[in-house]
């Protein structure tokens, strides 16, 4: 089998428009992309495959943000976030692995449900910030991150407290996801996950995914922060609803 391989059918396309809007979601309101695709294409295909497409939609859009951040992130912080990632991602890949298909995508919409309710109550993480504290919330987003490819959450949780200002916040988030995607693509390979059809899915959404970015991009300032993030969190929670199992017999 070559390494393009690539069905046409309803399940293409509904991951194409879950893309498509998670694009653009990600355009105005910063995040999103994996709680919207993650469960559509895990209902679509299999949590594994899931996980491959967002994996490589989401590297390219990092690249250009990387320099500008660098010099504004907190280099004390991001160490032990990373270490408690990489530890606990692989237990988050095993989970993906050898889970069964059903249960995962239940894990992955229960785990979305909470993140929204979570976002939506505004409430953020102000208990103490030392070191078990940055390998615990790293560890968390690693496994979250293997399991689900929602590695963002718990930092974000984490940091969006922090009285140190939202640019080096965001600068931190940027450098941290962008070490996290390089971590689990690395996983993702050598756990066997880049198959030809997983690889095909993910090259044949990266051009509509920029596409919507760009769109997305061009929608910020037309209405406030916090009402672009409660669109969001609904679009979300209306992705993760549409994908549950349970609902399964109703798309056949």
């Amino acid at each position: 089998m070559g390494w393009w391989t690539l069905e046409t059918g309803a399940a293409l396309w509904a991951v194409i428009a879950a893309v498509a809007v998670a694009g653009v979601v990600r355009g105005f309101s910063g995040f999103g992309t994996a709680m919207i695709v993650v469960p559509i294409a895990a209902a679509a295909y299999s949590p594994q495959i899931a996980v491959v497409i967002v994996a490589l939609i989401d590297t390219l859009p990092m690249v250009p943000l990387i320099a500008a951040a660098w010099p504004r992130a907190d280099w004390r912080q991001l160490p032990p976030i990373l270490a408690g990632y990489a530890i606990a991602l692989p237990l988050g890949l095993w989970f993906l692995i050898a889970g069964d298909p059903t249960l995962l995508r239940w894990f992955m919409s229960v785990v979305i449900f909470i993140v929204v309710a979570v976002l939506w109550s505004g409430w953020y993480y102000t208990g103490p910030r030392n070191l078990p504290v940055r390998m615990a919330v790293g560890g968390m987003s690693g496994f979250l991150g293997g399991a689900a490819s929602i590695a963002g959450p718990p930092v974000i949780l984490y940091w969006m407290a922090l009285r140190t200002g939202a640019g080096v916040v965001r600068a931190n988030l940027i450098i941290f996801l962008a070490a996290a995607e390089l971590f689990a693509i690395a996983g993702l390979y050598v756990s066997g996950l880049f198959t030809a059809r997983s690889v095909s899915l993910g090259i044949a959404c990266m051009p509509v995914y920029l596409v919507a970015l760009f769109v997305g991009a061009r929608l910020f300032g037309m209405a406030s922060e916090a009402g672009y993030r409660r669109v969001a969190l609904i679009i979300v929670a209306c992705a993760a609803l549409l994908a549950l199992p349970a609902l399964d017999g109703l798309r056949s």
